[in-house]
Protein backbone atom coordinates (compact mmCIF):
# COMPACT_ATOMS: atom_id res chain seq x y z
CA UNK A 1 0.00 0.00 0.00
CA UNK A 2 2.99 2.50 0.76
CA UNK A 3 3.94 1.64 -2.98
CA UNK A 4 0.51 3.37 -4.53
CA UNK A 5 0.83 6.23 -2.20
CA UNK A 6 4.36 7.11 -3.14
CA UNK A 7 3.30 6.34 -6.89
CA UNK A 8 0.35 8.68 -6.98
CA UNK A 9 2.39 11.43 -5.95
CA UNK A 10 4.90 10.89 -8.14
CA UNK A 11 2.64 10.24 -11.12
CA UNK A 12 1.17 13.72 -10.69
CA UNK A 13 4.04 15.27 -10.06
CA UNK A 14 5.43 14.34 -13.49
CA UNK A 15 2.47 15.64 -14.99
CA UNK A 16 2.71 18.79 -13.35
CA UNK A 17 6.09 19.57 -14.56
CA UNK A 18 5.10 17.87 -18.49
CA UNK A 19 1.97 20.70 -18.14
CA UNK A 20 5.06 22.99 -17.53
CA UNK A 21 6.72 22.27 -19.93
CA UNK A 22 4.23 22.12 -22.60
CA UNK A 23 3.45 25.79 -21.82
CA UNK A 24 7.31 26.88 -22.11
CA UNK A 25 7.15 25.59 -25.35
CA UNK A 26 3.53 27.37 -26.35
CA UNK A 27 5.52 30.74 -25.18
CA UNK A 28 8.36 29.13 -27.73
CA UNK A 29 6.25 28.40 -30.24
CA UNK A 30 3.99 32.18 -30.35
CA UNK A 31 7.66 34.11 -30.02
CA UNK A 32 9.34 32.47 -32.77
CA UNK A 33 6.21 31.36 -35.32
CA UNK A 34 6.68 34.77 -37.44
CA UNK A 35 10.34 33.80 -38.10
CA UNK A 36 8.85 30.61 -39.90
CA UNK A 37 6.10 32.55 -41.60
CA UNK A 38 8.06 35.82 -43.44
CA UNK A 39 5.35 38.56 -44.28
CA UNK A 40 4.38 39.29 -47.41
CA UNK A 41 2.15 42.03 -49.31
CA UNK A 42 -0.53 40.37 -51.88
CA UNK A 43 -0.84 42.66 -55.32
CA UNK A 44 -4.30 41.60 -56.64
CA UNK A 45 -5.47 42.84 -59.84
CA UNK A 46 -8.28 42.13 -62.53
CA UNK A 47 -8.71 42.99 -65.93
CA UNK A 48 -12.31 43.32 -67.86
CA UNK A 49 -10.36 42.78 -71.02
CA UNK A 50 -7.15 41.59 -72.25
CA UNK A 51 -7.08 42.21 -76.50
CA UNK A 52 -3.31 41.98 -77.04
CA UNK A 53 -2.02 41.82 -73.69
CA UNK A 54 1.37 39.87 -73.50
CA UNK A 55 1.38 39.71 -70.09
CA UNK A 56 2.23 41.89 -66.54
CA UNK A 57 5.45 43.73 -64.76
CA UNK A 58 5.21 44.82 -61.37
CA UNK A 59 7.11 47.81 -59.59
CA UNK A 60 7.58 48.54 -56.11
CA UNK A 61 8.78 51.51 -54.71
CA UNK A 62 9.59 52.72 -50.73
CA UNK A 63 7.96 56.42 -51.50
CA UNK A 64 4.71 57.10 -53.28
CA UNK A 65 7.00 59.56 -55.90
CA UNK A 66 10.00 57.76 -55.69
CA UNK A 67 12.05 55.15 -58.08
CA UNK A 68 9.89 52.29 -58.81
CA UNK A 69 11.73 48.92 -59.49
CA UNK A 70 10.29 46.07 -60.91
CA UNK A 71 9.92 42.88 -58.71
CA UNK A 72 9.18 39.94 -60.66
CA UNK A 73 11.61 38.11 -62.36
CA UNK A 74 9.94 37.49 -65.28
CA UNK A 75 6.86 38.47 -67.23
CA UNK A 76 3.46 37.62 -65.51
CA UNK A 77 2.02 35.62 -68.67
CA UNK A 78 -1.90 36.90 -69.53
CA UNK A 79 -4.21 34.55 -68.21
CA UNK A 80 -7.31 34.90 -70.55
CA UNK A 81 -8.56 35.17 -74.04
CA UNK A 82 -8.55 38.70 -75.64
CA UNK A 83 -12.07 39.77 -75.16
CA UNK A 84 -12.92 38.03 -71.19
CA UNK A 85 -10.86 39.35 -68.49
CA UNK A 86 -9.06 37.44 -65.36
CA UNK A 87 -8.21 37.72 -61.82
CA UNK A 88 -4.33 37.72 -60.84
CA UNK A 89 -2.46 37.84 -57.63
CA UNK A 90 1.19 38.01 -57.24
CA UNK A 91 2.64 37.90 -53.62
CA UNK A 92 5.60 40.59 -52.75
CA UNK A 93 7.42 38.32 -49.88
CA UNK A 94 10.60 40.79 -50.05
CA UNK A 95 8.88 43.22 -47.59
CA UNK A 96 9.43 44.13 -44.19
CA UNK A 97 6.89 43.52 -41.34
CA UNK A 98 4.96 47.04 -40.49
CA UNK A 99 6.78 48.80 -43.41
CA UNK A 100 4.36 50.41 -46.12
CA UNK A 101 5.32 50.46 -49.73
CA UNK A 102 4.17 51.68 -53.25
CA UNK A 103 3.22 49.63 -56.42
CA UNK A 104 2.56 50.18 -59.94
CA UNK A 105 1.22 47.59 -62.56
CA UNK A 106 2.72 47.41 -65.87
CA UNK A 107 0.95 46.24 -68.85
CA UNK A 108 2.44 44.72 -71.81
CA UNK A 109 1.32 43.86 -75.27
CA UNK A 110 2.29 42.07 -77.54
CA UNK A 111 3.85 44.97 -80.01
CA UNK A 112 5.89 45.62 -77.04
CA UNK A 113 4.50 49.12 -75.82
CA UNK A 114 3.67 49.15 -72.02
CA UNK A 115 0.98 51.17 -70.00
CA UNK A 116 1.74 51.87 -65.93
CA UNK A 117 -1.83 52.32 -63.71
CA UNK A 118 -2.29 53.74 -60.88
CA UNK A 119 -0.15 53.52 -57.50
CA UNK A 120 -1.25 50.96 -55.47
CA UNK A 121 -0.57 51.04 -51.63
CA UNK A 122 0.33 47.86 -49.37
CA UNK A 123 1.41 47.71 -46.08
CA UNK A 124 3.38 44.37 -44.81
CA UNK A 125 1.49 43.06 -41.65
CA UNK A 126 3.20 43.92 -38.46
CA UNK A 127 3.73 41.64 -34.96
CA UNK A 128 0.55 40.62 -33.46
CA UNK A 129 -0.39 42.58 -30.58
CA UNK A 130 -1.64 39.65 -28.79
CA UNK A 131 1.91 37.41 -29.04
CA UNK A 132 3.94 39.13 -26.31
CA UNK A 133 1.24 38.81 -23.34
CA UNK A 134 0.48 35.54 -24.45
CA UNK A 135 3.89 33.95 -24.42
CA UNK A 136 4.45 35.97 -21.23
CA UNK A 137 1.33 34.33 -19.74
CA UNK A 138 2.61 31.22 -21.18
CA UNK A 139 5.72 31.54 -19.72
CA UNK A 140 4.87 32.28 -16.36
CA UNK A 141 2.48 29.39 -16.07
CA UNK A 142 4.85 27.02 -17.64
CA UNK A 143 7.61 27.80 -14.68
CA UNK A 144 4.81 27.82 -11.84
CA UNK A 145 3.99 24.67 -12.75
CA UNK A 146 7.47 23.03 -13.61
CA UNK A 147 8.36 24.81 -9.87
CA UNK A 148 5.12 23.28 -8.05
CA UNK A 149 5.89 20.24 -9.45
CA UNK A 150 9.65 20.08 -7.93
CA UNK A 151 8.58 21.36 -4.48
CA UNK A 152 5.80 18.09 -5.03
CA UNK A 153 8.48 15.63 -5.78
CA UNK A 154 10.85 17.27 -2.89
CA UNK A 155 8.60 17.18 -0.22
CA UNK A 156 7.61 12.95 -1.24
Amino acid sequence: MTTEKQSKPDRSTRVVIGLGIMWITLALVIVFLPFFDPPKIDIEWETETEIETAGFNIYRSDTADGEFIRINDQIIPSQSDAVSGATYNYADYNVERGKTYYYQLEDIEYDNTTQRHDVLIGKAPGRDWWTIPLSLFSSVVGILMIVSGFRQRKMQ
